[in-house]
């Protein structure tokens, strides 16, 4: 029933976590990693149904809002898969070249779906199991399945940063993972530099969380205990502010101008997460704490004044023009073509390739609108818009009630929050959930606001949680 301690179930979800951030990242220039990331997937899933857990029962969430949000993610591209009768797809606006182009085969009165690329759809269908199997894997994991999900992640992230910070140091296409990758700028385990700057922020946030749900646990107090050392907790607020540096300076270091932005969003976030344990520091430390910070600053500030990355980090932020304005204004007139029905999930190509401006084509072609939300109208037009709304109004629900029943847990769902609202902002202005690995993030981050198995009973004997506000809660 357990490997060392640790229950079977919260081993295959640290496992499939650390996968995901490590296979993931290749996007649709390398679809082979992506495979292999659905196949085993499928594997793990088949263990985490056969395994038996205690009581002999398959764990599984209990919380119906997780379930409503996965039958919407899965609604969009099983309804446009469905076979319509001729009348009623030909009807349809922006059906006209498809009708015409089947015509030409005599094949303009058969049944068809509302997709016009069905074998595409079907690879978007597919490639929901991965984030679908991460978000309903942590909401079926209790709170202290959960933390160890958040150590995977921080872990292999911070691994991801580590190896970053080689690749820079060594230039050009050295130690990275995929063919088609920014090559002079820091991207870890991913391809893109913006996924690769998400990826960091949600490291430091799950680093955060940890780090509150550890001591709100006593899990530092037991293991100072066990230690000849006697390493207090003081000393763990140094290990994690150095992780939250390094975190954050290597998202500089990837070049990706709104994943810099965010930061200023990040860091909120975590000074929310750590305020309720930020009483445990005795003055003495608090001022350890603050003079290094702005030792690291000055110095920081001097090692980098010169350093070629940061340079060219900044100079992104020159810009004088930006293409994405062009592909958004391509996007809209392909939107409105395609109304109400939309071109079908993954459809966006071929349907920019015939909406593209005559003045604006280049040698390249656009793969994708850099906005997810416009994208997402483009491929599932109006039902896309009343999904969409539907599984915000969930989360938003799901956050909600989260915070006010479980206040033990804030540190948990502030995370979560934290790393829904970075991916939802970044998709203003890139693709973020296109990334295998940042939407198993965000199945994680669904996850840890969705009420645990054991929500409602009480803490063990002898452990001590936190709430937001800083009250200690005994047992």
């Amino acid at each position: 029933m357990r490997l060392d301690g640790i229950p079977r179930h919260d081993w295959l979800a640290m496992v499939f976590v650390a996968a995901a951030l490590l296979l993931g990242g290749g996007g649709s220039p390398a679809p082979h990693t992506e495979l292999l990331l659905q196949v085993l997937t499928c594997f793990v899933l088949l263990l985490w149904l056969w395994l038996p857990a205690a009581g002999g029962r398959v764990p599984v969430p209990r919380d119906r809002l997780v379930w409503a949000i996965g039958i919407l993610a899965l609604a969009l591209p099983a309804l446009q898969l469905l076979p319509l009768p001729p009348a009623w797809w030909q009807a349809l606006p922006g059906q006209e070249g498809r009708a015409a182009a089947l015509a030409l085969v005599g094949a303009a009165d058969e049944w068809q779906p509302l997709s016009q690329s069905p074998a595409r759809t079907l690879a978007a269908l597919l490639s929901l199991v991965p984030p679908l199997f991460a978000g309903f894997a942590v909401a079926a994991l209790p709170v202290t399945g959960r933390r160890r999900v958040l150590a995977a992640v921080a872990a292999t992230i911070l691994c991801s940063a580590v190896l970053g910070a080689a690749q820079v140091s060594l230039g050009g296409d050295s130690l990275r993972f995929y063919a088609e990758s920014h090559s002079r700028y820091l991207v870890g385990f991913q391809a893109n530099r913006n996924a690769q700057a998400d990826i960091l922020l949600i490291g430091a946030l799950a680093a955060a969380a940890l780090f509150v749900s550890v001591i709100a646990a006593g899990g530092l107090r037991r293991r100072r205990e066990r230690t000849a050392g006697r390493v207090g907790t003081q000393a763990w607020w140094l290990v994690l502010g150095g992780v939250l540096a390094l975190l954050l300076l290597a998202v500089v270091l990837t070049g990706s101008r709104m994943g810099i932005g965010l930061i200023a969003v990040t860091l909120p976030a975590l000074w929310l997460i750590l305020r309720p344990v930020s009483g445990r520091l005795n003055r003495r430390m608090a001022a350890v704490l603050a003079g290094g910070a702005a030792l690291l600053l000055i110095v920081g500030y001097v090692l980098l004044q010169g350093n070629t990355m940061v340079q060219r980090s900044a100079e992104r932020f020159d810009a004088r023009s930006d293409p994405r304005g062009e592909l958004w204004e391509d996007t809209l007139f392909a939107i409105d073509a395609a109304w109400p029905a939309g071109v079908g999930l993954g459809g966006f190509q071929p349907a920019m390739l015939a909406a593209e401006r005559l003045e604006v084509l280049d040698g390249t072609r656009p793969n994708r609108a850099h906005n997810d939300y416009l994208e997402l109208a483009l491929e599932g037009g109006l039902p896309a818009v009343v999904i969409g709304v539907a599984a915000i109004a969930l989360l938003m629900a799901l956050a909600i009630r989260a915070w006010r029943r479980r206040p033990e847990d804030r540190a948990q769902i502030l995370c979560g929050c934290g790393v829904l609202l970075v991916i939802a902002l970044h998709s203003f202005v890139d693709y973020p959930l296109r990334s295998m690995a940042l939407a198993c993030m965000f199945g994680v981050g669904t996850g840890l606001l969705a009420a645990p198995p054991r929500s409602g009973a009480a803490p063990l004997p002898g452990r001590t949680v936190m709430s937001n506000a800083g009250v200690e809660l005994a047992a």
